[in-house]
């Protein structure tokens, strides 16, 4: 495995840069990033893996994220919307792009232009593909089509999908190259999932047996590689890839956080016994008063503003646990740092990553991991680390 970033404590050549634009850093590990996914193809064996890069990357940074896959030779990269799908063309990615909303009808003409790969999931876009007019200038638009198999989201019914499957098959503009749904329940209803991909399976087959043969056949996100069929050949892990485990249920898979957040120290002071501290006054100190540090990072950086975090919550200084102390403020959250004496104004420590993880800042939210990671604030600047050494920003994230 690849060594680990340096550990926090005075702010490094790196961070000081980070910090004269704000005083909280998102460090994010790319040589973890690629160390996951090749756990992740390893434990697909011959199935396709489609890192899923929606939401800028789980906000791990999407366009320096894809660029760092793009050297493992993905089959596809997914993201949600035909925004993001532009962006990273426009950064400079080149590898095929799997948008998994589709495209509003105004956004055809971008599907050719970026080399977009669009999911095909509501009669409208149905009916925009298949009538199409000729253009043999633009070649044919490769596709995948998804089936609702209990999600009751995006998808054709599957008493809807062979009719949507045929009037798209019979135009000459587009090609089916894959056939998708989307497990529901694969983290928390092992049923439910078995049931779920009986019914995908079922449709796939009956497709097949009419013609229907895509190269990719996918159902499994994270959670769901503990339950991939013999049948798919391919896979779209989303929260694995960041070094983050689906709960209860998931696969078995050797994978490390790719993010960690460090906050800097603004101040440290003492505190006379029984004196409050931050919003609502609901920290008091003891009788022997209290060492109250402030960090320059709060809710709007992605920290719960909850009682979870005010009572619980905690962040890690030199392999030691700082409890919260008080309410998360907006930009600021105080620390009680009576039981270390070392900590001083200018030190870092570390408010998301191997700990706190994601799933415990999540619980303090009363959310999930997926939220935790996405909460992160865009005044956050990532910077992005490979093999131990810098290699960009959020500004320039990798040549």
């Amino acid at each position: 495995m690849t060594s680990p970033l340096p550990p926090p404590g005075r702010a490094d050549r790196a961070t000081k840069r980070a910090v004269s634009r704000h005083p909280a850093v998102a460090r994010i590990d790319l040589s973890r990033l690629r160390d996951n996914y090749r756990a992740l193809r390893l434990h697909a064996g011959p199935r396709a893996v489609i890192p899923v890069l929606k939401a800028n990357a789980y906000g791990h940074g999407a366009a320096a994220s894809a660029k760092a896959l793009e050297a493992l030779s993905p089959a596809m990269i997914a993201v949600a919307y035909m925004d993001e799908a532009v962006s990273l063309r426009q950064a400079g990615v080149t590898a095929p792009l799997l948008v998994l909303t589709g495209f509003a009808p105004e956004q055809v003409d971008d599907l050719f232009t970026f080399d977009l790969t669009p999911v095909v999931s509501t009669p409208e876009q149905v009916a925009v593909l298949a009538n199409l007019p000729e253009d043999a200038r633009r070649g044919r638009l490769s596709i995948h089509v998804k089936a609702d198999t209990g999600m009751s989201r995006l998808g054709f019914p599957l008493r809807d999908l062979e009719p949507a499957v045929h009037r798209l098959e019979d135009s000459e503009q587009v090609e089916i190259d894959g056939l998708m749904t989307h497990l529901s329940a694969a983290d928390e209803d092992a049923g439910e999932t078995e049931r779920q991909l009986d019914a995908f399976d079922e449709a796939v087959f009956r497709l097949q047996t009419l013609g229907v043969r895509p190269g990719l056949i996918h159902a499994a996100n994270s959670a769901g590689l503990a339950f991939v069929r013999d049948t798919h050949t391919a896979v779209r892990p989303g929260l694995l890839l960041y070094g983050v485990k689906p709960q209860p249920l998931g696969p078995v898979i050797d994978v490390q956080p790719v993010m960690e957040v460090r906050a800097r120290v603004s101040l440290v002071k003492e505190i006379p016994p029984r004196t409050r501290v931050s919003y609502g006054g609901h920290y008091i100190a003891g009788d022997e008063g209290a060492r109250i540090a402030t960090v320059n990072a709060g809710y709007a950086d992605g920290l719960p503003r909850t009682n979870a975090m005010r009572e619980g919550g905690f962040v890690r200084f030199r392999g030691q646990t700082l409890k919260v102390a008080g309410t998360v403020c907006m930009d600021l959250t105080m620390l009680d740092a009576s039981g270390d004496k070392t900590l001083r104004a200018g030190d870092e420590v570390t408010i998301l990553g191997d700990s706190p993880d994601a799933w415990t800042v999540a619980s303090w939210a009363g959310t999930n991991a997926w939220q935790a990671l996405t909460a992160i604030g865009p005044r956050v600047p990532r910077r992005y680390f490979l093999d131990g050494r810098e290699v960009g920003d959020d500004l320039a994230p990798l040549a």
